[in-house]
């Protein structure tokens, strides 16, 4: 039995997987093109949408996912040009350093996954259509690293608004599964601390450190082991998954 044989995608399928120019996002994009689907790559790095592995399926396109007038203009013309587009994983979105306000935050994080997943449904996705997104363990059981790891270094660290904006999108995807029933499942996915190239920093210092020592496991997590649960989410094996958000995070969050 074929991946595809067990996850049920439907041949043709179309998806948008959005900040997939690395990390998480190019995991789950060249995962799904190995399983026959044809994958829209969307990120607001076009140099790393450039050098991703090149591949029939997959295509990509430069985008701003907060920005909404050119969301609303990409995804009728990636409808038009590529028809249904069943599946949608919400994977953009800024890093914890960034010096947002909280209201910033929202509205680069759960905000911009909103009306991208609004502007999705516009398309008329067809029966069996789902999307997931990528929150994290910051905004379902942590409230960020503790005050003696985070002193003067900026960011969310100042005013929290990378929990804030990750535990918003669990709602956001809650709302979705409700509002929208019957027309696609919505689920998430929390990740705890991955090895990616945006938190290469932070897994070497002490902060990376002290979360490896809190995981039963013993070590962070690779992009790859967070696709396969995006992936898994997003296709027609977990047909009755609906409004959940799933934490991978080792078993770190159970520790007290």
């Amino acid at each position: 039995m074929s991946g595809n044989d067990f996850l049920g995608f439907p041949d043709p399928a179309t998806v948008i997987v959005t900040g997939a120019a690395s990390g998480i996002g190019q995991a789950a994009a060249e995962l799904l093109t190995t399983l026959g689907l044809t994958v829209l790559a969307l990120d607001i790095d076009k140099d790393g949408l450039e050098k991703l592995p090149k591949h029939a399926a997959l295509h990509t396109f430069p985008c701003d996912t907060s920005d909404r007038a050119q969301v609303e203009s990409l995804l009728p013309e990636l409808a038009k040009q590529f028809g249904d587009i069943a599946f949608l994983i919400n994977n953009a979105g800024p890093p914890s350093s960034m010096n947002f306000t909280i209201e910033e935050g929202l509205a680069k994080t759960a905000g911009a996954m909103q009306f991208f997943t609004a502007a999705w449904l516009k398309t008329n996705p067809p029966a069996g259509a789902s999307v997931v997104s990528v929150a994290s363990v910051a905004g379902v059981a942590s409230g960020g690293p503790p005050p003696a790891l985070i002193s003067g270094r900026g960011g969310a660290a100042e005013n929290g608004w990378y929990p804030i904006g990750k535990a918003a999108i669990t709602g956001m995807t809650r709302w979705f599964a409700v509002s929208s029933a019957g027309r696609i499942r919505a689920n998430a996915v929390a990740p705890g601390i991955t090895v990616t190239p945006r938190l290469q920093d932070i897994t070497k210092g002490a902060y990376g450190k002290s979360i490896i020592e809190r995981v039963p496991l013993g070590r962070l997590a690779t992009p790859d082991e967070i696709a396969r649960v995006i992936v898994f989410l997003l296709s027609p094996a977990a047909s009755y998954i609906n409004a959940q958000v799933i934490v991978v995070d080792g078993g770190g969050t159970q520790v007290f």
